[in-house]
């Protein structure tokens, strides 16, 4: 196939095999790919897939909350379960606490519906404090293992469009079909496991990949050029896994980087992978919240922006509604898009869940996606950044204290 063909898929079998060591797990074909934009795209879509379920519907979310949107969906939940579907939902207590409705594990068993909580704190047991870190903050629904929904958004109003009541929160997520989608139910049921206190010895998706075997010869095969190539990527407390991704992915990248962060607290050796990265040419452009909805977070993720600006890094904030997104797009073929954000929460203590896509459609159509939020953001100048109030560099210096925290 010639190189300059745009159908040509962008990874071969060596490259495939890299990545899938890269990213500690197999690689699968995926034979639908969607990508989903907000709630407006993604709620529609998953209920869609819930109400079509016709065996299992598996649900996982950080956040699960009472209001509204929540109320919509335990309904298809309930629903579901009532015509004989296999529907479990796990939450995290912690995450659903953050929000205005609480939690709706109450109603859903009121409805039926099977539901577990992640490592529930008791206030009847001080011992049971020790699992306030180490949270499920992973957002997946997998449907009859043939479907799965993977991304950023949880099911609380923040992410309903504004139209609707909502807050109008922007981010995103990926709906796959075909091998993959079996993969991100492997995920679920290890944390099924791991939420009543079963000990989970390894990844399900990374299982393969930790035993050396790679999708080129395993998973993918010499079909390679059918369909793309597609990689469920967790991550655990202690492994630093997505950010071992990214690093590789940002040393092999050869063109462009494009990273949408809700809470971008980086570490030092991101900052010199990324500023290394736009110092060899590569065009790396960030795009981050203008008003987060963690101030903290916010006022240290800004505590790291002059070092990348120095390096060549674009950074844009984004001017609407909070930007949840948590996605990146190497060189207009690779698509990493999930719960991961870079902050050391999700790097070192929670347990995360990403898909990884080697599709130059998708890719292409990330790009264009990050190209029309950059519309709705104002571009961080160096020269005007160094001029910035001193209440605020105090703002980001408090944010710094804290960093390793958040």
């Amino acid at each position: 196939m010639n190189a300059s063909d745009p159908t040509r898929p962008p990874e071969d079998l060596a490259s495939i095999a890299e990545i899938s060591t890269l990213a500690r797990a197999s690689a699968r074909h995926a034979t639908e790919i969607q990508i989903l934009s907000d709630g407006a795209d993604a709620f529609p879509a998953m209920l869609a897939l819930i109400e079509g379920a016709r065996a299992q519907v598996l649900f996982e979310n950080f956040i699960f909350s009472g209001d509204a949107t929540g109320t919509r969906f335990a309904a298809a939940l309930a629903a579901a379960a009532r015509r004989g579907v296999d529907v479990r939902v796990l939450y995290d207590p912690i995450g659903s606490m953050m929000v205005s409705g609480g939690s709706i594990a109450d109603e859903l068993n009121r409805l039926g519906v099977t539901v577990r909580a992640f490592r529930p704190l008791s206030a009847l047991n001080p011992l049971s404090w020790s699992r306030l870190l180490n949270r499920d903050h992973r957002k997946a629904l997998s449907v009859d293992a043939e479907a799965a929904v993977v991304g950023g958004l949880c099911i609380s109003d923040n992410w309903a469009p504004a139209s609707e009541g909502g807050a109008g929160w922007r981010d995103t997520a990926l709906l796959v079909r075909g091998p993959i989608a079996a993969d991100v139910r492997a995920e679920f049921e290890a944390m099924w496991q791991r939420a009543v206190g079963i000990a989970v010895a390894s990844s399900a998706a990374g299982a393969e990949a930790a035993a050396g075997h790679t999708a080129a010869s395993d998973a993918v095969g010499a079909d390679v050029d059918a369909q793309p190539a597609a990689w469920v990527v967790i991550d655990e407390p202690g492994i630093q896994q997505v950010w071992d991704l990214y690093a590789g992915l940002t040393a092999r990248a050869r063109r462009s980087i494009e990273i949408t962060g809700a809470y971008l607290v980086l570490q030092k050796s991101a900052q010199v992978a990324f500023g290394a990265a736009a110092r060899r040419g590569i065009r790396v452009r960030m795009l981050l919240p203008g008003r987060n909805n963690h101030p903290l977070a916010g006022a240290a993720a800004r505590s790291g922006y002059e070092p990348l600006l120095e390096a060549g890094v674009e950074i844009h904030e984004w001017n609407g509604a909070m930007i949840h997104a948590k996605t990146a797009v190497f060189d207009g073929e690779l698509a990493l898009v999930g719960s991961s954000n870079l902050d050391p929460l999700s790097t070192h203590r929670n347990f995360e869940l990403n898909l990884l896509v080697a599709d130059r459609t998708t890719g292409a159509k990330m790009s264009a996606m990050f190209e029309r939020d950059l519309a709705t953001a104002t571009r961080i100048e160096l020269a005007s950044w160094r001029q910035r109030p001193r209440w605020q560099r105090l703002a980001e210096a408090t944010g710094a204290l804290f960093g390793s925290h958040l």
